[in-house]
This record gives structure tokens, sequence and C-alpha cells, in this order.
């Protein structure tokens, strides 16, 4: 089967890597900080090899991957050849909106940011990113309607729309193909995900959970959707790569 060139492996499914894949979703910014300490060179052409191996050909960065705190022009463009090598494309920065991680993404050429606004105005975000040329996506977690979202990013525009997570789609027990035909093109980038059961967010294969993944993917064709597909799973007891392959393989049927 001929790869989809808008399958994307998500590096915050990493985020228990650096504690041997042993940690609590609570202590997510411990995690997060100790992954900014300990990703040095080496450490990233080591994950770039292996989402490579595992048969992705783009990226979506978490910011603990390519932070700001460490991030310089010349990193940026090492992180960015260091990919390219190992054949992957860079297609999103997953993190919050601000001045520091778009400069990231412009040193990268990462087109768009997915995450938190970083208490940014709806008005402030759309003039941040028309600065910078770097688009945004609001991404759903604590939301249980559209409606939440829309009103988070002022109803949406050119620069701003929505990074629909199905996975805290289904962690709050929201009708996740209901939500994504709400929003319809606003949505523009999608955190492909499903959870064990409603009220936590226990990662697990895709297709074994609560959120009715295949509906999702129905739905966003009938949408017209045309972003990307960004496979995240973040588990606390397990290592991701162990079912990247499998789940690869089970979006690509789907698409």
């Amino acid at each position: 089967m001929k790869p989809n060139p808008k399958i994307a492996f998500n590096t915050a499914n990493l985020v228990g890597r650096v504690t041997q894949y042993r940690f609590e979703l609570r202590h997510w910014g411990e995690q997060h900080q100790r992954t900014i300490r300990e990703t040095n060179e080496a450490e990233w052409a080591a994950i770039c090899r292996e989402i490579a191996i595992a048969g992705f050909h783009a990226v979506e960065v978490w910011e603990a991957h390519a932070s700001p705190q460490t991030t310089t022009e010349e990193r940026a463009l090492l992180w960015k050849r260091i990919m390219e090598d190992a054949g992957l494309t860079p297609i999103a920065y997953a993190g919050a909106l601000n001045e520091e991680t778009t400069r990231v993404c412009q040193w990268m050429g990462i087109p768009h940011i997915d995450g938190g606004m970083g208490g940014l105005l709806s008005r402030d975000a759309t003039a941040l990113c028309q600065e910078t040329g770097v688009r945004y996506n609001f991404e759903n977690h604590p939301e249980k309607s559209a409606s939440e979202v829309l009103n988070k990013i002022g109803g949406g525009n050119e620069m701003l729309g929505v990074c629909a997570d199905l996975g805290w789609l289904g962690t709050q027990g929201v009708d996740a193909p209901a939500f994504l035909r709400e929003l319809g093109p606003l949505v523009r980038h999608v955190h492909v995900k499903d959870v064990a059961a409603v009220g936590a967010h226990d990662t697990c294969l895709l297709g074994d959970g609560v959120v009715n993944v295949d509906a999702c993917m129905d739905t966003l064709k009938e949408i017209g959707y045309t972003g990307w597909y960004s496979w995240e799973d973040e588990p606390e007891h397990r290592n991701p790569f162990d079912s990247a392959a499998r789940n690869l393989r089970w979006i690509e049927e789907r698409l």
C-alpha cells in the first residue's frame, strides 16, 4: 500500500520516554521539562530514526523536543536537517502559541501550531499569526462542545482554526462526529487518538476505545477535510513505538 502523505507522527507520543514509559498524566509538566533537558542531538536523531522505521514520513514536533528554552536558529536548522536525513517532514508544532514558538516554527519551516493559545485573546492571536505567517489551531481538552471551542478563537478566521483531538473528545464523553460536523471547515488539523473509557485519558489502540474513530474518519471525509491526520498516543505504561506501525496501517486503511 502506498503511504498516505497526510499521516504524521506526533512526538508528544514520547512524553514517557525519559522515564522508560512509566509516568502519570498529572505529571505531564515534569515530563515536559525533563524532555527539554534530555533532548540533545543524538536523542533527536534516535527519535527520528525510530519514527521512520515505523513507516512515517511526516512529524508533528512536540514543543518539548524543540523548546524555545533551548532552541536557537542554529539548533532549529540542525533539528530540521536531522528530520530530513531520516526522510521526515515537519508539518506542525504541538505546543502553545506565543512569539517564541512562532519563531521556532519560522526557523524550522513549520506552517502551524496546534495546542493552547497561551492566554492570548483571539484578536491578539490573529495579529501574531498574521505578523509571523504561522497559523494556529486551538486544541480541545476540557471543552465539551463546539461552541466552547469557537468562543476561544472568536469564531475562527483564516489564521485561527481548530485542531480536533479525538481522544479528548472521548475523555469528555462528546459525540465526536457531531463535534466535527458542527465545526466543519474550521477543523484544520486532527489528532487521531482513542481512549479506553469516558472520564479518563487512558489512550489505547485506534478502534479499541470509546471514541468511534472509524465514524470520525468518515465524517472528516464528509466535511471535505484535507488536512493532516496526526497520530497521537501518549501511553503512561507502554512504549508507543510498539503499536506505531499498526496504527499507521489502521489510518491508511480508512483513508
